[in-house]
């Protein structure tokens, strides 16, 4: 799949044997294949275009005959309009007329009158306390045991134990608490709390050596619950399972999970996508605290180009929930939400500070801290630093520099206040994509085998072109419990992305031979901004009943600049409002064993009418509704529990998508772009079982799943506009395909110090092709396998990692005419890590951590959709904690 430059240097050639005029980027009529390649381009490799280019969902099927057009570099005039913060910041005598030009923002200023009514003392209430005592299973006290309370509404509180293993929380108000508490070396256990009105509670906790851990999870249902109560299908991965791996980068730690496929195409900063249960790239909702992290700027409006430099830093765990979750998360949680929960600290402050080093001069360094402030906040930092200086072919540098941080600050027990921060900034060189050699496309076999230098050429170093990401995501969230039944959050997000993608006139001498007409250079740059208000009111009805109903409004902008322009159209913006009420229902019942869960959601979009083609000036975009079910059912008695969920995801249009066009010759600007599109929308079910055995040190999970894609987003060419705006392609909404399979997991602690953790998921996915019915989507196995050993022996660790993924498709093209595509089959790989690690106390205050291993460990070659993959890899680094 060729970028941006090499389309336009297709466009010539084919111009040049046509004898038609200079192409230019202004226009030109080019092979059958050409504009999906266009369209791919932009989306795989995770460029926007340059200027206004088509772009589609990765891989989509040509129509057998279309008029196909290359459409880059236009754009319109946008109308000059207010901040959106004049919105929210009215002043004194203007205040109504503000709200007379803001018809849209009603229901804001409802809420935000709603909830400064509710900012108020809490009513008039005894005040209990829970204090306990933290042992091991031979009744030795636990110090420095990580000791977090939670309602179930979400107030957090934190302590440590201190030398006696005792912890005191005081001035807690009546209700349902969930503790969770975490030592190192020690199974995490979880307990359920129901205190009364004045009472002082007192536990007695053992930890386990040996078992599976009971973790809290949020994700789920957008409340605290315990793991079993959850009702949908979580995998959870912890800060200290991170660390034992020793992973750079997010994508690589989540590997193993059930019905994840991680894909990076090469290079340490190349495009990496993490697609669950057989979904698309952009399928995937990406959180960071429970509010969506995602670039505006992206053709599909998803998180897709931000994955490659997601690192994991100040992050207590990382929920992945599989299966739709877009009625409590909105856009893109059509095949799940992976969401990354930031790390709280109290007392005594601490740091740590580490160097790593490895091969393809591969350098790390960071330092993290986090500690209480008093009694009543903490703060979490961190600073990381990644430095790929050689790369796969010798020439893929890339550099990543990475920040978090949380403040957390309890102004009351029933009031918190939490401020989040993660920024990257990164620089990569890229390679150009694979193409097609002519064996590909003999005839005989449907799916030719991937072989390189055969059927297909891997990636060839371009030595002037990459590009350079900068994401800043912040927010604040303030939540109070006002009594015992009501309580409530809101939280204001910012994300601001800005990506440069460049290419210079140079070539690698070797590969001169396939650029005949030489590379062409420019610079696209694409800033994206999405603001988002989130409002929740939850109420508590005995212990029995949590009902949640929330509010969300979201602001997102694109700005697209191209040099050189060849348009007058160039540098244009523009907006998508969106408005959304939802709400949601638990029940828990019999004894907390069966819990039901409902939930409900309305989208409503808002584009201005300057936005639109003037034929579609009167035409509102058409808002979307899901709903979401779930059911589950503990057996105490066997230690099962039953599990069942159905629900609707969807995904948002993306501003691309609705304000897409170029300039054509002999046309001019023209619209490719739908503003009328719907939401994407899918139906999906899945139902499991959970099974713990021989005393909490064996769970077992299985899952059967099935989504269905009812409405989806494409780009495709047509006789006549279904609009009447006259375009002859452009984007529309059609069905779309189907993903099913089984997804099985193991977790295992059958001594002390071992833990194993296994899964392996069938995936049967299909994308739906008009005229040719549902064909076997790309990139998806059908058979994925992980397994994940972890050994700790006195002061030292040993973590083993081996990942299996089965065969697959690939939408690969030809590098020059006649532009052909050609299904090739990629063969399985298997990829195996192995790292140890040994811990020794230099003194009373620091402890050093000195670890080794390798990537790749068995030195597998294998391709990712042709991108070459890095072969073994060692690193060695040191820690020191203090």
């Amino acid at each position: 799949m060729k970028r941006e430059h090499e389309t336009d240097r297709s466009c010539r050639r084919e111009n040049r044997i046509n004898e038609f005029s200079a192409c230019g980027f202004a226009a030109a009529q080019c092979s059958e294949a050409l504009p999906q390649r266009c369209a791919n381009l932009n989306n795989s490799r995770g460029y926007a275009s340059v200027g206004r280019g088509a772009a589609s969902q990765d891989f989509e099927e040509n129509p057998p005959v279309r008029r196909s057009l290359v459409a880059l570099c236009g754009g319109r005039a946008v109308e000059k309009r207010s901040r959106p913060g004049n919105y929210l910041r009215p002043r004194g005598a203007r205040l109504s007329t503000k709200l007379g030009v803001l018809k849209g923002h009603r229901i804001i200023w409802a809420m935000v009158l709603c909830l400064a009514f509710c900012v108020i003392p809490s009513l008039a209430q005894t005040q209990g306390s829970i204090s306990g005592h933290i042992r091991d299973e031979q009744g030795a006290n636990i110090s420095g045991a990580d000791v977090r309370l939670r309602s179930r509404e979400g107030l957090q509180q934190s302590t440590r134990t201190d030398a006696n293993g005792l912890f005191h929380l005081d001035k807690l108000g009546a209700g349902i608490y969930l503790i969770e508490v975490k030592g190192s070396g020690f199974a995490t256990l979880t307990n359920e709390i129901h205190l009364s009105p004045g009472q002082a509670e007192k536990l007695e906790l053992n930890l386990k050596i040996a078992g599976i851990n009971e973790s809290v999870v949020v994700t789920a249902a957008g409340t605290p619950q315990r793991a079993d109560e959850i009702s949908k299908a979580v995998s959870l991965i912890d800060s200290q399972q991170i660390e034992a791996r020793h992973e750079l980068t997010l994508p690589e730690a989540l590997r193993g999970i059930p019905g994840l496929r991680v894909q990076q195409q090469g290079s340490l900063g190349e495009l990496t996508s993490l697609r669950l249960r057989g979904q698309r790239n952009y399928d995937t909702a990406i959180l960071l605290d429970g509010l969506r992290l995602r670039d505006a700027s992206d053709p599909n409006g998803s998180a897709f180009v931000l994955m490659a430099d997601l690192v994991p830093l100040g992050l207590d765990r990382v929920e992945v929930l599989r299966g739709s979750g877009s009625s409590i998360y909105g856009t893109n949680a059509i095949g799940g939400v992976i969401n990354m929960v930031p790390a709280t600290a109290s007392g005594r402050p601490r740091f740590e500070v580490g160097w790593e080093g490895g091969s393809l001069a591969t350098y790390r360094e960071h330092a993290v801290g986090s500690g209480g402030l008093g009694k009543r906040a903490g703060f979490t930092f961190g600073l990381n630093r990644i430095d790929v200086r050689r790369g796969v072919d010798g020439n893929d540098e890339y550099g990543n520099t990475a920040a978090s941080g949380r403040f957390q600050f309890n102004a009351t027990p029933s009031i918190m206040v939490a401020g989040n921060l993660y920024a990257t900034i990164s620089n990569a060189r890229l390679n150009d994509s694979p193409f097609t050699l002519p064996a590909a496309f003999a005839s005989g076999q449907q799916f030719r085998d991937a072989i390189a230098g055969v059927t297909f050429h891997p990636d060839i170093n371009n030595p002037d072109e990459g590009r350079r990401n900068r994401v800043l995501a912040g927010s604040v969230r303030f939540s109070q419990r006002i009594n015992d039944t009501f309580s409530y959050t809101a939280a204001y997000q910012h994300v601001s992305s800005k990506r440069r993608n460049y290419n210079g006139p140079k070539i690698e001498p070797r590969f001169a031979s396939f650029y005949p007409f030489g590379d062409f250079a420019f610079t696209a740059f694409n800033e994206g901004t999405t603001d988002t208000l989130d409002a929740r009111l939850n109420a508590s009805f005995r212990t029995t009943n949590l009902a949640t109903a929330g509010f969300e409004y979201e602001h997102e902008s694109l700005f697209q600049n191209s040099i050189p322009s060849f348009s007058a159209f160039n540098g244009t913006t523009d907006r998508q409002r969106t408005f959304a009420i939802f709400g949601q229902d638990q029940i828990f019942l019999l004894e907390g064993r069966l819990q039901l869960s409902g939930g409900v959601r309305g989208q409503f979009y808002r584009i201005r009418a300057a936005d639109r083609p003037a034929s579609l000036g009167s035409i509102t975009a058409k808002s979307s509704v899901t709903g979401d079910g779930s059911i589950a059912y503990f057996i105490r008695s066997t230690n099962t529990k039953l599990r069942g969920h159905v629900g609707n995801g969807f995904r948002a249009p993306a501003l691309f998508e609705r304000f897409g066009a170029g300039t054509f010759a002999g046309v001019g600007f023209v619209h490719f772009g739908d503003p009328t599109l719907r939401a994407e929308q899918s139906i999906s079910v899945d139902a499991g079982v959970d099974q713990r055995l021989a005393q909490d040190r064996v769970l077992l999970g299985f899952t059967y799943f099935y989504t269905r894609l009812q409405r989806a987003i494409a780009f495709t060419g047509f006789t006549n506009d279904p609009l009447g705006a006259g375009r002859f392609s452009g984007y529309v909404n059609r069905r779309g395909g189907i993903a099913r399979g089984l997804e099985s997991s193991v977790e295992m602690t059958p001594f002390r110090a071992t833990s194993i953790r296994a899964s392996y998921s069938y995936t049967n996915s299909d994308r739906f092709v008009p005229g040719r019915g549902l064909l076997q989507e790309y990139v998806i196995p059908k058979h994925m396998l992980g397994l994940n050993l972890s050994q700790r022996y006195r002061a030292w660790s040993f973590n083993f990692d081996l990942n299996r993924t089965g065969s697959y498709l690939s939408l690969v093209f030809e590098n020059d005419f006649p532009f052909r595509q050609a299904d090739l089959k990629f063969r399985g790989f298997t990829k195996a890590d192995l790292f140890a690690t040994y811990e020794r106390r230099v003194n009373e205050r620091i402890t050093a951590v000195l670890f080794a291993g390798a990537d790749n460990l068995f030195d597998r070659t294998y391709f990712e959709n042709g991108f070459r993959a890095a072969g073994i890899a060692a690193r060695a680094g040191v820690n020191l904690k203090f």
